[in-house]
């Protein structure tokens, strides 16, 4: 009944986090994990990372190269896009879809994670009974900070899907609070830190823990005077599995 309740206070949380951005004179939106800014008129964009593994809130999900495409269809606050995984040895796969709505600094998004086993003829994408499917929803809200306060901000609770405790075969409901400052250190160089927590067992920890602390650098690959290569380095540690990443890698894109 906790996590319910604790589930019931997060979408709370959302509905202040909105009304607050209403106080706000800024219009840029919040990146929620992998999902980009959102503009004024039509856009679609479409880009793919390389590289050495993934990481993701402090877990490891595949340790072999992996090429992650990314297609974003957005328009004013709104977003939809998909995101997928996948290694070039064919040990893990992953699609996801989701949505996003901006207002001020403020996004709250609705994201599908997907990992389907490839070696088999179905994958049961269309399975969605709660002790069996191979889907779990995530809904997050993330602040992309001001020029007064240059902090992003991200709360996060899986609602639905897989994400059961075996023993009661009731949703975790696995929450993830993360914070990060980004320093522009020159128009070609960027870099990110940042500072995870889950506040009680679940997907991430058994108990209330530190999970992710990590910091990472982009920027651009000079290849010569007409073309340059976006690289990038993340260094990761998990305090509570003593775990340490360090993935590197580098991005393709285009957009209209």
């Amino acid at each position: 009944m906790k996590r319910v309740w604790f589930a019931f206070v997060f979408i709370g949380f959302i509905g202040v986090g909105l009304a607050v951005a209403d106080e706000h004179s800024s219009t840029s939106s919040a990146p929620v994990d992998k999902i980009p800014h959102t503009t004024d008129s039509l856009s679609i964009e479409f880009s793919a990372n390389f590289q050495s593994r993934h990481v993701w809130r402090g877990s490891l999900t595949c340790d072999a190269w992996n090429i992650q495409p990314t297609f974003n269809l957005s328009k004013r606050n709104f977003l939809f896009g998909a995101w997928a995984a996948y290694t070039v040895n064919s040990s893990y796969a992953e699609v996801d879809l989701y949505a996003s709505y901006s207002h001020g600094p403020f996004t709250v998004s609705v994201l599908d994670y997907f990992c389907p086993n490839e070696s088999i003829r179905f994958s049961r994408f269309f399975d969605i009974k709660q002790s069996t499917t191979q889907h779990t929803l995530d809904v997050t809200l993330s602040f992309d900070g001001t020029k007064r306060f240059p902090f992003t901000l991200l709360a996060s609770t899986l609602v639905w899907g897989d994400d059961l405790n075996p023993s009661t075969g009731k949703n975790f409901y696995s929450t993830y609070f993360e914070a990060g400052y980004s320093w522009q250190r020159t128009p070609a160089q960027k870099f990110d830190f940042l500072v995870g927590f889950t506040p009680f067992s679940g997907y991430y920890a058994d108990k209330a823990s530190v999970v992710a602390v990590g910091a990472g650098i982009n920027q651009s690959l000079k290849i010569n005077d007409h073309l340059k290569l976006p690289i990038f380095g993340k260094l990761l540690v998990n305090p509570y599995t003593q775990n340490i990443f360090f993935v590197f890698g580098f991005t393709l894109g285009t957009g209209q």
